[in-house]
């Protein structure tokens, strides 16, 4: 399959926002989160970014949203990474994820991190970044709630 991934257009914030309603460990606090993320990707005041990557037809497969965490030098947060369920497991999130890494760490390397959460519905998610080679650097017990930590990963670009 012929995919190209690029920055958002605001005609493909409808299609992004069922991918997101689609996943099945987004709580929907977090649903109406990365909704957000997508929505102020399209006001320069903010600083998020967010790729997409797509089929010949224009169809959305997948997103990675991302931005600079502030007060640092260099020092990014990975906010959302979701391939709409249909498409799982044919490479797009790898596709995004490089990417975002390549469009980073163009000019000088950088620091990407990853916040997410120890629950059995994230394990797949986990089991992904430390596949693409992000390591944990903290964990926080009961961080979202009681039994719900925050795993903490990184890589260096």
């Amino acid at each position: 399959m012929n995919i190209t991934i690029a920055p958002i257009k605001p005609k493909d914030r409808e299609q992004l926002v069922q991918i997101i309603k689609r996943q099945k460990n987004f709580l929907k606090c977090e649903i109406d989160i990365a909704i957000e993320v997508i929505d102020a990707t399209f006001h320069p005041k903010e600083d998020y970014r967010v790729l997409a990557a797509a089929d010949p037809q224009q169809r959305m497969l997948g997103f990675v949203s991302y931005g600079p965490i502030p007060l640092t030098e260099n020092r990014f947060d990975l906010y959302w990474i979701a391939v709409d369920p249909q498409q799982g497991r044919h490479g797009i999130g790898t596709m995004l994820l490089a990417e975002m890494e390549k469009r980073l760490s163009a000019n000088t390397p950088v620091h990407i991190y990853i916040d997410t959460s120890s629950t059995e519905g994230y394990l797949p998610a986990r089991r992904f970044y430390e596949k693409q080679g992000y390591e944990i650097v903290a964990h926080m017990q009961d961080f979202y709630r009681n039994g719900d930590d925050k795993i903490v990963y990184r890589k260096v670009c």
